[in-house]
């Protein structure tokens, strides 16, 4: 009785599967004919998106096509530098990057117009608050962070904050 019990069993599993294999095929087809297709020609400004998108940023030029381009990109910078060049506002350099850590006083940095700038100007002199502020002291890093930064541009922030009260 239990072969013949077992045989019945494996019928009616065999047939369940069987059953669910048919379910997942008609699902799938049902899908697939349900998907559309999107039409390249439906929207046009897609295609000049997707062309924006995967365009390289940059070019490598070498020899004298590198050479001209390099000329060339000279002479289109030359007007801006020539603009920057005026004289330094060390209210903006200081705005620009120094007042996040010295109004707060962050790891130990001297508040800006406290009695500890007055104190380290006393000690140290304007030369080495300006070497260490280029080169960076404790946990301050060089240039406040911003390698960008020229000497003078310190220097005018450093002074920018001794004179404040």
């Amino acid at each position: 009785m239990d072969q013949i019990e077992d045989r019945k069993f494996l019928r009616k599993f065999s047939s369940i599967i069987v059953g669910f294999i048919i379910l997942t095929a008609v699902l799938i087809v049902l899908a697939l004919s349900l998907k559309s297709e999107p039409n390249p020609d439906a929207n046009p400004s897609q295609a000049l998106l997707t062309e924006e998108r995967v365009k390289p940023v940059a070019g490598v030029r070498v020899g004298d096509e590198g050479a001209a381009a390099l000329a060339q990109a000279q002479e289109a910078a030359a007007p801006v530098l020539a603009a920057d060049a005026g004289p330094v506002d060390g209210s903006k350099v200081y705005g620009g990057l120094c007042m996040s850590c010295h109004d707060a006083g962050v790891a130990g940095a001297p508040i800006n117009g406290s009695e500890q700038m007055a104190q380290r100007l006393e000690e140290k002199g304007l030369d080495m608050l300006v070497s260490n502020a280029i080169n960076g002291i404790n946990v301050m890093p060089a240039r406040g962070g911003n390698p960008a930064l020229t000497d003078e541009e310190i220097r005018a922030a450093v002074e920018f904050m001794l004179q404040q009260p």
